[in-house]
């Protein structure tokens, strides 16, 4: 096997809506790399998008041979197309980066020599400001406060751009789950991590596709899949309405014994409704918390399916 004169740097970009973009990209990436030491690959991957991508893909992948397809069976997702990259990567470390170049790829050797330098395994950037709107910048608040409320992991303002050892790609592609999230599962290796705070500049072409309802179910999705907060805080909501209707019958008993209820058993009906109601929602927080779980991975499906690669390799 011929070792590589430098190091290789597979870059991985999840295209989804950003057509007018990849020629951009594919500029930027070359360009980013010239003269830098480093060798370099990139990876789209087509996660069926609605401007259909492929075909412009394909084209670009003709033109230089260090520009790499893979094309998905249908939309899975913007983390699992990152899994699909992640995959095929072949470098020494492999960058993630969105198709939208609200991130510069210019940063990526810097990223590199960063994490050579302090010894790390993954150098995330901490997204800083960014030039959407002010609703969209509300709603990524929104995904990181719920996120850190609900299960305990703090984001703060973590994106998917970065870069990572082979040993940190290695360890992600250990992890089988169906339902994948890049800033939590990099957390999970337990290998070290740095942090560099770099600004977005603004989108070169189409727009977000995170709605504030898919930042919602994003955020659900992570606190369910990561986190047993839910599951203890179900447990304590009943509790809280046990010692509610506690407290309730206290009232109730004094009204009664001042004859204000005249109706008998109304008191003790009450009551019963009141304490049973909080241990239902206890137990159903236990058992909806793992039912959930385990049906997702159970089912077995395979959770990416490639159709096309570019260079005639196998799918």
């Amino acid at each position: 096997m011929t070792v590589p004169d430098f190091p290789l740097i597979s870059v991985v970009s999840p295209v989804y809506g950003c057509r007018d973009c990849l020629e951009a990209l594919v500029d930027m990436v070359r360009a980013a790399f010239l003269d830098s030491g480093l060798d370099w690959e990139l990876i789209l991957v087509d996660d069926r998008g609605p401007d259909a991508p492929w075909d412009l893909i394909v084209e670009l992948a003709g033109l230089d041979g260090r520009v790499r397809g893979l094309r998905l069976v249908r939309n899975h997702g913007q983390h699992l197309a990152i899994w699909a990259g992640l995959a095929a990567a072949r470098g020494d470390w492999v960058a993630v980066i969105d198709c939208d170049l609200q991130d510069d790829p210019a940063i990526i050797p810097a990223l590199h020599a960063a994490a050579v330098k302090e010894g790390v395994d993954a150098m995330v950037v901490d997204r800083g400001s960014w030039s959407d709107s002010a609703f969209r910048r509300w709603a990524s608040r929104t995904f990181y406060r719920m996120v850190d409320l609900l299960a305990g992991i703090q984001l703060r303002n973590i994106g998917n751009f970065g870069i990572y050892s082979r040993r940190m790609t290695d360890t992600l592609m250990l992890f089988d789950e169906q339902e994948v999230f890049l800033p939590v599962m990099v957390n999970l290796t337990g290998l070290r991590t740095g942090q560099m705070q770099l600004d977005r500049d603004e989108r070169l072409a189409g727009e977000s596709s995170y709605s504030l309802r898919r930042l919602v179910s994003l955020a659900i999705a992570i606190i369910i899949r990561f986190s047993d907060r839910p599951l203890k805080l179900s447990v304590i909501a009943g509790l809280l309405f046990s010692g509610l209707s506690a407290l309730i019958s206290v009232v109730l008993v004094v009204a009664w014994s001042t004859g204000a209820f005249t109706v008998p058993g109304w008191t003790s009906t009450i009551l019963s409704v009141w304490f049973l109601s909080g241990l239902i929602m206890a137990v159903l927080g236990v058992h909806g918390f793992y039912v959930g779980r385990i049906f997702s991975e159970v089912q077995n499906r395979p959770r990416i399916l490639i159709e096309q690669v570019t260079g005639g390799e196998d799918p």
